[in-house]
């Protein structure tokens, strides 16, 4: 299999969908469109496709309200729509979709079967140096609130390919947060799927589950390594979709190990976390549940000072630890 990063996975998930579709369109801001693979595969839409189809860094201007708001009246003509929207204005899309792209199956009264848009928004995560307008995370959980929005946070390269692929094929109006937490991958070269709203169990396990999604996941590997070496067999629950939320395997696995922690860089209140752990306590009755999350505070720009904030590898490791005390 190739390898690929995560953004070729991307576009070419997009793509495959852009050749069996000659009514989809794309837009972005900084981008035509365009990578290129190690083995010199490339991808360039705005050279495919043309103006026509493309709107990407060049024949629009910088307004991502205009763009996210272009590309959603687009699907409701019935034709799938795909917008890539940067970590910094991830909130300018929230109007219209939870106004109109979600709304707009009920609001026609049946005459409108589907809402084809992808609204990719860039996870910027709890990065060191960004300043607080571009280190955030968690804020999928406004979108996953939305009624008829679908909330997506892939993990791997995989995923994200065949998440897009699903996304776009089904009709629904999908929010994509994109966090970088897997750069590249050896993964197929044809277009596949990966299933929406349903959980991965990455490292299965019988002592407690750990369940995380977005930026987390890079501080929750660190620590399973560390929990492994100590002898205690975590179950890793890769959340993948917010909504729908996969609730059966979280149940499942809560039941097994009878202990739950979410790990999240989402802020402590009303984060996504507290509705994990709301599944659990109403269906695993005794079960030991905890999260650690980001504080409610903006991120600072100092490394030393966002490593002490977020839900980081010790921390993890002691809540963990201390969860198998109870």
């Amino acid at each position: 299999m190739p390898t690929m990063s995560r953004s070729f996975a991307i576009l070419q998930a997009i793509d495959y969908e852009m050749q069996k579709n000659p009514d989809m369109v794309y837009t972005a801001q900084n981008s035509t469109g365009a990578g290129t693979r190690a083995d010199g595969k490339a991808i360039d839409f705005l050279k495919q496709y043309g103006l026509d189809r493309v709107l990407a860094k060049y024949g629009q201007g910088i307004d991502e309200e205009w763009m996210a708001g272009s590309s959603i009246a687009y699907a409701f003509t019935q034709h799938p729509a795909y917008v890539q929207i940067p970590a910094m204005a991830s909130q300018y899309p929230a109007e219209l979709m939870f106004n109109h792209a979600g709304s707009f199956r009920y609001a026609s009264g049946g005459q409108f079967e589907k809402v084809p848009v992808v609204v990719e928004i860039q996870g910027s995560g709890r990065s060191a140096k960004s300043d607080y307008i571009h280190a955030q995370s968690g804020n999928e959980v406004v979108y996953a609130y939305y009624p008829g929005v679908v909330t997506i946070a892939p993990h791997t390269v995989n995923d994200c390919k065949g998440m897009v692929t699903s996304a776009l094929r089904s009709g629904w109006a999908t929010a994509f947060y994109n966090y970088n937490t897997q750069s590249s991958a050896d993964i197929p070269d044809e277009a596949f799927a990966v299933p929406i709203g349903k959980a991965n169990i990455i490292t299965p396990g019988t002592a407690i589950t750990i369940a995380t999604w977005g930026s987390a996941h890079s501080e929750v590997a660190k620590a399973m390594a560390d929990l492994d070496k100590a002898g205690i067999k975590a179950e890793y629950l890769d959340v993948r979709t917010l909504k729908p939320f996969d609730e059966a395997t979280l149940i499942a696995s809560v039941k097994k190990t009878g202990r739950l922690l979410a790990v999240s860089d989402s802020a402590y209140t009303a984060g996504f976390s507290s509705h994990i752990l709301a599944v659990a306590a109403q269906e695993v009755p005794g079960a030991k549940l905890r999260m650690i999350t980001w504080p409610d505070a903006p991120s600072p720009g100092a490394k030393e000072m966002v490593n002490w904030m977020r839900a980081n590898q010790p921390k993890i490791v002691d809540a963990a630890t201390k969860l198998l005390k109870m």
